[in-house]
């Protein structure tokens, strides 16, 4: 495994909480869990997790983004009927459209 990217990309210096070597470590370990969930023996022994908080990071909760979302919360009975009867208040003063309402489908 070639680890120069990690090398090029820290060339500058850490990041605030992160350096080159915690990386590295991150990477060996994550090879290591991978190849003992594969039934294989481990290449790096690296025994503690050197960034917990990004396991936490990445194993959190994913939400939806609403705008982006489709809504399933709508029932289909409430699209059956007749404008008749869904406008049968009189809230509006002008006559509205007459026939069926058709359900999705």
């Amino acid at each position: 495994m070639s680890l120069a990217f990690i090398d090029l990309a820290f060339e500058l210096g850490a990041v605030e909480g992160l350096s080159a070597a915690e990386v590295k470590q991150y990477i060996r370990f994550i090879a290591d869990r991978r190849l003992t969930q594969l039934g294989l023996n481990a290449l790096y022994h690296v025994e503690r997790n050197p960034l917990p908080w990004l396991d936490d990071m990445l194993n959190a909760p994913e939400h939806a983004n609403f705008f982006e979302n489709r809504s399933t919360e709508y029932s289909k009975a409430s699209t059956t009927g007749t404008w008749e009867e869904a406008f049968s208040d009189s809230v509006f003063e002008t006559a509205q459209p007459s026939g069926d309402v058709l359900a999705p489908g």
